[in-house]
């Protein structure tokens, strides 16, 4: 399942992020995942749920914008 791997991904890139210029928490994650890309945002969700307990995005508002194609990027991440 490479939903997992998406998600592990956007966990590092918070990370990284999170060392930069330091917060407390993440309140909402927008992603864009086209329809084409074959992820699921079922199992994207699942995944979200599974790999940010008891993290720093636990409870996190998991936005996912469907446009057209198969490109996937994170677009936003909201933090406090």
């Amino acid at each position: 399942m490479h939903e997992i791997a998406l998600c592990q991904s956007l966990l590092e890139q918070a990370m990284k992020a999170r060392e930069a210029n330091p917060f407390d928490r993440v309140v909402r994650v927008s992603l864009s995942v086209g329809r084409t890309s074959r992820v699921q945002p079922d199992a994207l969700r699942h995944a979200f749920d599974l790999l940010s307990r008891d993290t720093f995005l636990e409870g996190a508002d998991l936005r996912i914008d469907r446009p057209p194609g198969e490109g996937f990027r994170l677009v936003e991440m909201e933090v406090s």
